[in-house]
């Protein structure tokens, strides 16, 4: 040794030699009088350390053997005995209570720390910031009592720093610290190590502890120490010897930016990250000087943060105060347009029921119409006896001579045939005369379904339709291939259930009367089919009136089956939409159709109530929220129906005519000038609420910046004077 002052430096064989020592037995490496030995606590590089209880008083103290008298553990011994001895009045750092030097292996008694070191503690994580800034605090203080007796401690790290049964910090482990005034170099602890302080020539300085505190603190809050990385680990792991391994280690800090993961912990503030940052700097020169300097900064923090509810509330209480008349003046806005809001959604839904009511009227009397057309024709006396005597004659025969005849001259036909014809073509004048939409056909059936006439001519004559309601009236639909035997024909007046037409794919309701012989017997159905949506069109364009478009979603006019609770027409159902589908995906379109349930629940409710009046009259419904069924397609051209609507819905007076008349409006489009007024109203209020919330915060602002400016300024000139004081 050049300087029998220094310590020796382990080579790697030496330190595993020192470990494989420390390691062997379960049994403490000798009996000390006065106490009694419990167990081991920890093994080092350079001893270890027993549990022991003092005979005497029962108090549980630790005892740190070495295991050589001579060569560097003994040199450690003498070290940190000197050190502890010096500090032994601080409540920062561990008490040493007694030596044995004399004793093979020697030892040192020091005071028993409960809760073990922070290293074991941070074995399941990190800790939370302010735990980690009240141990923070405590390192320095003790690292201050140390520095101020001239003692640099270099080698802090978590496993030596201890936590007593309060969790309160005893720092220990002074075997690699260094005198103020000694030149020795002394290595640390590798990644809480500076790296100014790898290298064997390195003098001991105060900044190296501030390192580690900087990478102690970092540990605290991440998990883990700064720059230790896979790559890193393997390649210190793989050096060959001590002093490529220092080398290694300074070039790696010097290269890699600076750690940052502390910035992205939950609960560090920039006050809290600049302190480590200003402790990791790789530079000593532009490093915080001292323990003191980070015990200012931290306090400094501390003050700002205690500071600041108090500055909050200067802030918030002229704030609060002002904006307590905001929400006097938000209730009053939102209650005079709720109110707003509830006579409009009134005034339009009985601008809607009128509405409906009007065109359910209209279609029941345009329905009645033509089944009174049909019972006009089949109460006529001649034709009665005409078609009593068509009835007998063979099916097949009657369909052959229809078909024969097809485009004959009206008097070379059969009268049963010329009369017949001639009220079709008296329907289709009265209808042209009046605007009224056209039949899509008229047709005769005989007793069993099968179709014998039909106006236009089509290839459905001959077919059997027994199984459509307007032949049975039964308010469904057989299955075309299921129909029973015993399927009757009608037997008064009646309005079929909407079907798709296997022509057009489009609905249309039939318009069925029996046909009796004179005896009252039911030989057949005479009847009509139209179009849903040829006569809604009409009806529509009578109480709409010109200035609603056809295309505008925002009122809509529909018509619903209460047998099926399915809409049978829609605006949106237009013959492009439909045409363009095949039978099956119309059945499948029209099957999705169907009012929501709270819709069906108010209908049946409403026709409840209104089921015993001693007159029939229409049974109207009010809906302030109505989902258009046409809007819940997954069809993109069917979107624009997805609004909210205001609803009003109407039934019809009579019983044979179970449909119900939709008038719809879009919410939005109704409420439309109330929430302008509303969100121009609230900006306003806001715009200013923010005007005088923006000046006092300015004025605070600068309040505070000057507050901060002068307090830096004190802790500035503070830390200056302790750091003089230190290097004296």
């Amino acid at each position: 040794m050049a300087n029998p002052d220094q310590t020796e430096v382990q080579d790697d064989d030496e330190r595993e030699g020192a470990r494989r020592l420390s390691l062997q037995g379960n049994d403490p490496p000798s009996e000390i009088e006065g106490y009694s030995m419990l167990r081991r606590l920890g093994t080092g590089a350079y001893g270890t350390v027993w549990l022991a209880r003092e005979d005497h008083t029962g108090r549980m103290v630790a005892i740190k053997y070495y295991p050589h008298r001579r060569g560097l553990n003994w040199s450690l011994l003498n070290r940190e005995v000197e050190k502890l001895a010096t500090l032994h009045s601080s409540r920062n750092i561990v008490r040493l209570l007694d030596v044995g030097w004399n004793a093979e292996p020697p030892y040192y008694v020091m005071e028993f720390v409960e809760n073990g070191s922070l290293g074991a503690y941070l074995a399941a994580g990190p800790l939370g910031v302010e735990e980690t800034v009240r141990i923070a605090q405590q390192v320095c203080g003790a690292l201050i009592e140390a520095h101020g007796a001239g003692v640099l401690h270099c080698d802090l790290k978590p496993d030596n720093v201890l936590l007593d049964a309060q969790f309160q910090v005893r720092l220990c482990d002074f075997g690699q610290s260094r005198m103020s005034h000694e030149q020795s170099p002394a290595l640390g602890t590798l990644y809480y190590m500076a790296p100014e302080q790898a290298d064997l020539e390195a003098v001991p300085d105060a900044r190296w502890d501030v390192y580690a505190v900087g990478a102690l603190i970092y540990h605290m809050l991440t998990g883990q120490p700064p720059y230790r990385e896979p790559e890193i680990q393997r390649q210190l792991e793989s050096a060959e010897s001590l002093q490529d391994r220092l080398q290694l280690y300074q070039q790696h800090i010097c290269d890699t930016p600076p750690p940052d993961r502390h910035h992205a912990v939950k609960g560090v503030d920039r006050h809290l990250a600049a302190v480590v940052d200003q402790c990791l700097v790789d530079d000593p020169t532009v490093r915080l000087p001292n323990a003191q300097a980070i015990l200012n900064l931290l306090a400094a923090r501390e003050r700002n943060r205690s500071r600041r509810p108090l500055l909050l509330l200067g802030v918030l209480g002229p704030i609060l105060l002002m904006s307590a008349m905001v929400p006097i003046f938000v209730r009053a806005l939102d209650r005079n347009i709720a109110e707003m809001e509830k006579n409009l959604v009134a005034d339009a839904q009985e601008r809607s029921l009128l509405t409906a009511r009007s065109q359910a009227n209209s279609l029941q009397t345009e329905l009645e119409f033509r089944l009174l057309a049909l019972k006009v024709v089949v109460n006529d006396q001649n034709i009665i006896k005409l078609l009593t005597e068509l009835m007998k004659q063979p099916t097949d025969d009657v369909v052959a001579e229809m078909k024969l005849l097809h485009g004959k001259l009206f008097e070379e036909r059969p009268e049963w045939m010329q009369v017949l014809d001639a009220a079709r073509e008296e329907a289709d004048d009265y209808n042209d005369s009046h605007g009224r939409s056209q039949d899509t056909s008229w047709f005769l059936t005989d007793a069993k379904g099968n179709q014998i006439w039909r106006r236009p001519f089509g290839k459905s004559l001959g077919e059997n339709y027994a199984w459509r309601d307007y032949f049975h009236g039964l308010d469904f639909q057989y299955d075309k291939d299921k129909v029973p035997d015993d399927v009757v024909p009608i037997q008064e007046p009646h309005v079929s259930v909407a079907f798709i037409s296997e022509n057009t794919n489009r609905y249309m309701v039939g318009l069925s009367v029996p046909v009796r012989d004179p005896d009252g017997k039911v030989i057949g159905v005479f009847a009509r089919t139209l179009h849903l949506g040829d006569l809604q069109t009409r009806l529509g364009q009578d109480i709409q009136g010109e200035d609603i478009q056809e295309n505008d979603p925002t009122h809509v006019i529909a018509l619903a089956d209460m047998r099926t609770w399915q809409l049978v027409d829609h605006k949106w159902l237009d013959p492009d939409i439909l045409t363009n589908r095949s039978s099956g995906e119309a059945e499948q379109l029209f099957a999705k159709l169907k009012l929501s349930d709270q819709t069906i629940e108010a209908v049946q409710q409403a026709i409840d109530t209104n089921q015993n009046l001693p007159q029939r009259r229409n049974v109207g419904i009010k809906q302030p929220s109505y989902q258009d069924p046409v809007g819940q397609l997954d069809d993109p051209t069917a979107r624009e129906f997805s609004d909210e609507y205001i609803a009003a819905i109407s039934t019809m007076k009579s019983d044979e005519m179970p449909w119900l008349v939709i008038v719809q409006e879009s919410a939005n489009q109704a409420l439309r000038n109330v929430k302008v007024m509303a969100e121009r109203a609230t900006r306003q209020a806001w715009y200013a609420v923010l005007a005088s919330i923006l000046t006092m915060a300015g004025i605070w602002l600068f309040v505070w910046q000057a507050l901060s400016r002068a307090k830096d300024s004190r802790d500035a000139s503070a830390g200056d004077s302790r750091g003089d004081r230190m290097t004296d």
